[in-house]
């Protein structure tokens, strides 16, 4: 099957098929797409990466909240407050298949008491659960392939705020809908879809070490929200259709909700992962798409990768704007001016920054570390496969770098 849809694409990005009639652009256009979305997706290996979120869900649930709730209990209105976060988490998450997880996590909460597991268990807890950020941030800006700079501090003050205002937001929400009146009913409804949609939205927008336009968030994210709401309903028909409860029930007993949970939890964060692989495919579109257009007709593609000619290649670029007196270039301005694919431009730059060629900024853009008149190609090359190529692939090993500058 693969295969066979394979040789229809390429006939059609070939113009061997089609070729004048009304629509064959589009429909190759919409391929085009598809493949690359298929690529990112396999390239992030988002299936095992949903398998790693789901396992660190599952451990830090009751870490993050039992502490947020604890901290954000006298700005949520106390009992009220903490009913409410816990049904809009029930309502948001969970579905009919797995609503056992609901009354065993009101189990857990309520014979936990921060107050008795001392400062070393309050840091236990908070180190535990922040696990499940820094995981979710790194997945995020592995997708959009950009390193995480932000410092340690400000990664878990970012979780910390994220754990107390979020159920305090909540809680606001839920008891100023239960005071309008009746006509207003259709908002309380309406309130998990919606929270569910700006959560996936401001996860997009916040969570990558870059900056990504409100166009691509709202894709990614309400495209993520849309699929969630239909996972709900088709994971629970699913579930009783196959009678998967009910055998897990046999051979698990009492603990029958866990791997039913275990299970959810992997299909929340492949949608999730899908919508952020989205939300990465229109921010980038021309260069990914372009690229995949190129590589449709380059029966070699899958063998190209950044080597020290690509390298030089860069630096051809970065020079003459050196010369120019241009600011440092972005890694997105890169790609447009050398139409090239952005994982093969982070790859050199990361060799050349290494090998001391070219210099990083603190806002990730990249500039000549000396003027280009002062270095031939050779030299260049040298250095890039001092750092770049495999080990031996350099014989003269007077060019590495710790043998002295250039």
């Amino acid at each position: 099957m693969h295969s066979r849809f394979h040789r229809i694409y390429l006939d059609l990005a070939q113009g061997r098929v089609g070729a004048g009639r009304t629509g064959v652009a589009a429909l190759t256009e919409l391929l085009h797409m598809f493949v690359v979305l298929l690529r990112e997706a396999g390239r992030d290996r988002i299936a095992m990466r949903a398998a790693m979120l789901s396992y660190w869900t599952a451990v830090a649930i009751v870490p993050i909240l039992l502490i947020g709730l604890t901290l954000s209990a006298p700005l949520g209105g106390g009992t009220k407050g903490r009913d409410a976060v816990m049904r809009l988490l029930y309502d948001t998450i969970l579905t009919e298949s797995v609503e056992d997880v609901g009354a065993a996590l009101d189990v857990l909460l309520s014979g936990a008491n921060l107050t008795t597991v001392g400062i070393f268990g309050i840091l236990g807890l908070m180190i535990t659960g922040s696990q499940l950020y820094f995981n979710v941030e790194q997945a995020y800006n592995d997708i959009f392939q950009t390193r995480v700079r932000r410092s340690l501090m400000l990664r878990f003050t970012l979780f910390y705020s994220g754990i107390t205002l979020g159920p305090s937001l909540i809680a606001a929400g839920f008891l100023v809908t239960a005071a309008l009146p009746a006509q207003f009913g259709a908002l309380d409804r309406a309130l998990p879809v919606l929270l569910t949609s700006v959560a996936f939205i401001a996860a997009i927008r916040l969570l990558p070490d870059r900056r990504v336009s409100w166009r691509a968030a709202f894709s990614g994210g309400l495209l993520s929200a849309t699929i969630f709401e239909l996972a709900k309903v088709g994971f629970s028909t699913y579930m009783r259709a196959m009678g998967t409860a009910e055998g897990m029930a046999g051979i698990y007993g009492s603990l029958a909700f866990l791997p039913v949970f275990l299970i959810w939890l992997q299909v929340i964060w492949m949608v999730v992962l899908l919508g952020v692989e989205v939300a990465w495919l229109v921010e980038s579109y021309t260069q990914l798409v372009g690229n995949q257009r190129r590589d449709s007709l380059d029966p070699h593609s899958s063998m190209r990768h950044a080597d020290a000619d690509f390298g030089l290649a860069v630096v051809e670029v970065l020079g003459p704007a050196f010369l120019r007196g241009e600011e440092p270039l972005s890694l997105d301005e890169l790609v447009v001016r050398m139409q090239s694919d952005p994982r093969h431009l982070q790859t050199a730059l990361d060799v050349l920054v290494a090998a001391g060629l070219v210099l990083e900024t603190e806002d990730h853009r990249y500039a000549m570390a000396r003027a280009p008149d002062q270095l031939d190609a050779g030299q260049i090359r040298a250095r890039y496969r001092a750092i770049g190529a495999p080990i031996g692939a350099s014989p003269d090993t007077s060019l590495r770098p710790d043998a002295g500058e250039v």
